[in-house]
């Protein structure tokens, strides 16, 4: 996915079209009206794990509101966005998408206006958290009391939380839907064992319970990039896991093996298709410690993801945090990048 940056024209375009949007399906349709966009800061609002987040912010609002009478998608550079219309009193709709916001990190993402038949827009009994301090949001935007890399990291950090938990849950939710499934001659179902003495329902729910944790890891570390021989050692440390809840019986070594692999996949293509502009700056603020707590590994993570899209900040940041890390910084070669404008250089040499 190629991601762009938008303007403050585009994002303010985007409103004036939802708000006439508004108001055409409200003459329509006459009930209360809910809009659902994320909460991205930054020039960058479209993202594979913006879109992620986005698609179970949908389900969760099916499963607690149920289903809509009017349904309109919109995706767009300046993010994606649902108009939602339901034969709901307001109140009660408003009442459980603050409940949606509240209930899970990536909520806090979410931003969902409820509108009245009348078109009133219903407003929240108390201000929003902050995402970095947990305070009044108002308070802190107001005081500008976080840095805009420091809201990023944080954003992202949450996304790639919920992503990482979010496949975990579906990998763990496939096994176990695989042995429910009945009937299954000669194999494990609900109804009995098939051709095995060693194998019921119950042990490949705790396999798969076993298994989830590390589902997680390998979506996690396929985000941050890691290599095939971290991916291969976390897998052998599943598969023990694995035998350990099952007494040594070898229930899903196969499935382990696939799910690593589509799972480290799925977390690269989803890293990797976000902005490598945004990337390189979570780099730096953990670099310096700005707006983020100072660890040199997220810092290489990031720098990391943007160089293989090509951000030649972050390439540049990665060859000399690489350099540092061996001692092998040449003063004359900071001296000459500096003068031709490099940042990284400039800082270095004070």
């Amino acid at each position: 996915m190629h991601t762009v940056e938008i303007t403050l024209e585009q994002v303010l375009l985007a409103r004036d079209r939802r708000v006439l949007r508004q108001r055409a399906l409200a003459a329509r349709y006459g009930g209360t009206l809910l809009s659902f966009t994320m909460n991205i800061a930054g020039p960058v609002k479209d993202a594979p794990l913006v879109r992620l987040a986005f698609q179970a912010g949908l389900a969760a609002l099916d499963r607690d509101l149920g289903k809509p009478v009017h349904r309109e998608l919109i995706q767009a550079p300046t993010g994606p966005e649902a108009l939602l219309v339901y034969d709901r009193p307001a109140p009660w709709v408003k009442e459980r998408c603050l409940l949606l916001e509240e209930r899970e990190a990536v909520g806090r993402l979410y931003d969902l206006d409820v509108l009245s038949p009348e078109g009133e827009k219903l407003s929240r009994p108390q201000s929003r958290r902050c995402l970095i301090c947990g305070g009044p949001v108002t308070v802190c935007s107001r005081s500008r009391a976080h840095g805009l890399p420091a809201i990023r990291a944080r954003t992202r950090d949450i996304l790639a939380d919920f992503a990482a938990g979010h496949l975990s849950a579906l990998a763990r939710q496939a096994l176990e839907d695989e042995v429910d499934l009945t009937p299954k001659p000669g194999l494990v179902d609900r109804r009995n064992t098939g051709a095995h003495d060693d194998m019921d329902r119950p042990l490949f729910h705790r396999s798969a319970g076993a298994l989830a944790p590390y589902f997680r890891q390998f979506a996690a570390r396929g985000m941050a990039g890691a290599p095939p021989r971290e991916l291969q050692s976390l897998g052998r440390e599943a598969e023990h896991a694995m035998l350990d809840a099952t007494g040594g019986v070898n229930t899903h070594k196969g499935a382990l093996y696939s799910f690593a692999l589509l799972l480290s996949a799925l977390g690269r293509c989803l890293a990797e298709g976000g902005d490598p502009a945004a990337q390189w700056w979570l780099g730096v603020s953990y670099q310096y410690g700005v707006g983020a707590p100072k660890d040199r590994k997220n810092a290489l993570r990031w720098f990391r993801q943007a160089a293989r899209q090509g951000n030649a900040r972050a390439q540049e940041s990665l060859r000399a945090m690489e350099d540092s890390a061996a001692g092998g910084e040449d003063p004359e070669k900071l001296q000459v990048a500096a003068e031709q404008g490099s940042a990284q250089a400039q800082y270095r040499l004070g």
